[in-house]
C-alpha cells in the first residue's frame, strides 16, 4: 500500500542511470506517484530526454543531469542539480552500475578502482551529499540497487560483486545512522535483461530456469522500489526481486550456466 501522506511535498528523487533500461522503469514508476525526478546519464543523453519528455507527457516533472560516476565530485553536482531545479532532495536511488566481468585471475587494479569507485564510493557520498542538504525536520529516503547475487555468490564478476557487497553493507550501517531522518533500504534484483555476453536463448533459458518459471521485469523492480520508498516504517531492508532465482545455487554467474 502506498502511504499518500509520503507523496506531498517530496522534493526531488535523484536515480542514478536513469536513462534507460530498469532505470528508466524507475523513474516513470516514481514520477507516476507523485515524486519529481533528476534523471541523471553519463553519455547517454537522447536516452535521457526521451525518459523526461515520457514523464512530462504523464503530468509529471522532470530534469536531467549529465555526470561521470566515476569521479568524486559529481555527487556534489548531482544533489545541487537537483536542489537548482526542484528545492530539497528527499530521495536518492543507487542505480548506475559498472558491469564488467573479471575473476580471480583476470582481476586488475583499474577493474577493481571503476567498479567501487561507480558502485559504491560515490553512492555514499551522494548520500552523504543529500543528508547534508537536508533542512531542519526533514526526511528522505535512499534504495540502493543490488542483486541476487549476494544471496548466491559464484566467482564470476569479482569486482562487481565485492561493490555490491559494500554497498549491502552500507544500507545496514546508514540505516540504523541516519535514523530518523532517512531511510535506506535495496533491492537486489534477479536476472532481468539480456547481458553483453548473452544470446536472446541463453536469457530466456535462464529466466524460465528460475523456481517460478519467468525472471522478473524492470517494471518488477521499479515497483519494489517505489514500495520502498513510501512504506515509512522500513529501514534497513532488502527486497529480492528475483524470482527465486537465489535458490539455484549456481557454481557460475547465469551467463555462463546457460549459454
Amino acid at each position: 500500500m502506498i502511504h499518500l501522506r509520503w507523496l506531498v511535498n517530496q522534493g526531488a528523487v535523484i536515480v542514478t542511470g536513469g536513462s534507460k533500461r530498469i532505470g528508466r522503469e524507475i523513474c516513470i514508476h516514481l514520477s507516476k506517484i507523485g515524486f519529481k525526478i533528476l534523471i541523471h546519464h553519463r553519455n547517454s543523453a537522447t536516452d535521457a530526454e526521451e525518459t523526461a519528455r515520457i514523464i512530462r507527457s504523464n503530468g509529471g516533472l522532470a530534469e536531467i543531469c549529465q555526470a561521470d560516476l566515476s569521479e568524486s565530485s559529481s555527487a556534489k553536482k548531482l544533489v545541487q542539480s537537483a536542489i537548482k531545479n526542484f528545492g530539497e532532495v528527499s530521495g536518492i536511488i543507487n542505480n548506475a552500475s559498472v558491469f564488467i566481468h573479471d575473476d580471480i585471475s583476470s582481476l586488475s587494479s583499474d577493474s577493481w578502482d571503476n567498479h567501487m569507485n561507480v558502485n559504491a564510493k560515490v553512492p555514499i557520498l551522494l548520500i552523504r551529499e543529500m543528508y547534508e542538504s537536508l533542512n531542519d525536520g526533514s526526511n528522505a529516503s535512499v534504495v540502493n540497487i543490488l542483486d541476487q547475487k549476494l544471496s548466491n555468490p559464484n566467482p564470476d564478476y569479482l569486482s562487481y560483486t565485492a561493490s555490491k557487497y559494500v554497498m549491502l553493507g552500507l544500507t545496514d550501517s546508514l540505516s540504523r545512522g541516519l535514523a530518523p531522518n532517512v531511510r535506506i533500504n535495496a533491492v537486489a534484483p534477479g536476472h532481468t535483461l539480456v547481458s553483453d555476453l548473452q544470446t536472446n536463448e541463453g536469457f530466456s533459458k535462464a529466466q524460465s530456469g528460475s523456481p517460478l518459471g519467468f525472471g522478473p521485469s524492470p517494471e518488477d523492480i521499479a515497483e519494489a522500489v517505489c514500495y520502498l520508498m513510501t512504506a515509512r516504517a522500513v529501514t534497513g531492508q532488502v527486497i529480492y526481486v528475483d524470482s527465486g532465482e537465489r535458490f539455484l545455487s549456481r557454481s557460475r554467474d547465469v551467463v555462463f550456466e546457460t549459454e
